[in-house]
């Protein structure tokens, strides 16, 4: 019997307690570890197929903040890989561009730019000046309507030709205008789009990337 109901504590040894702990922090370390490789091995692959695309988009976006600057101006969007524009800012009548031709002219730098540089000009197949044509029902309405908006899309592409110089001369071949058919419940069909298409040299330089995953 213990004498005063005095309870005696025990303590274990500070040895076992030491190595049970450095035992799970080494588990931990290695389950870690193993996490992290596995990781690892996903994300080189995925970085492989979306590097290209990120630094042609890159240089593309540099160009465009270069001319229009950081804020988007009313009127025009940048997306990735085009750039919109309020059809007002570059129309003043059927068969006459606006007496504002600044979008233009910035339009014309940035493409001279993009082009006159090998390393991005390499990536690109072609850039579409298109307007959108809402499709009625009617057969004969959508012909005469395809008729003004193409002549509307051509009427641009000229204008940014005559406003920046050498565009037309010396990369002509990379330019086409159309109307592009959309449905008239699509918003903002008043948008003129200057995309820019990349080439399929893209798809493979991903899948040089990606060879060395394959073996």
């Amino acid at each position: 019997m213990m004498k005063g109901g005095s309870v005696k504590k025990i303590h274990p040894a500070p040895g076992p307690i030491l190595i049970l702990t450095l035992i799970g922090l080494l588990l931990l370390s290695a389950l870690l570890y193993y996490r992290a490789v596995k990781i690892q091995r996903f994300l080189e692959p995925a970085l492989a197929i979306t590097q290209p695309r990120i630094t042609f988009s890159k240089n593309i976006n540099n160009l465009i903040l270069r001319e229009f600057g950081k804020e988007e101006s009313k009127g025009i969007k940048f997306r990735t890989g085009s750039i919109l524009v309020e059809q007002s800012l570059l129309i003043a009548g059927v068969h006459k561009i606006n007496g504002e031709d600044t979008v233009l002219k910035k339009l014309g730098r940035v493409f001279l730019a993009a082009l006159s540089d090998p390393a991005i000009s390499d990536n690109i197949s072609l850039i579409i000046v298109s307007t959108r044509l809402p499709i009625s029902p009617e057969i004969r309405p959508n012909k005469e309507s395809r008729y003004q908006v193409q002549n509307r899309a051509e009427l641009i592409l000229n204008s940014m030709y005559e406003v920046a110089p050498g565009l037309e001369r010396k990369y002509g071949r990379y330019f086409a205008a159309t109307a592009l058919p959309v449905d008239p419940a699509v918003k903002d069909t008043d948008w003129i789009e200057f995309r820019i298409i990349p080439t399929e040299r893209l798809h493979i330089e991903v899948l040089q990337r990606l060879e060395k995953y394959t073996h």
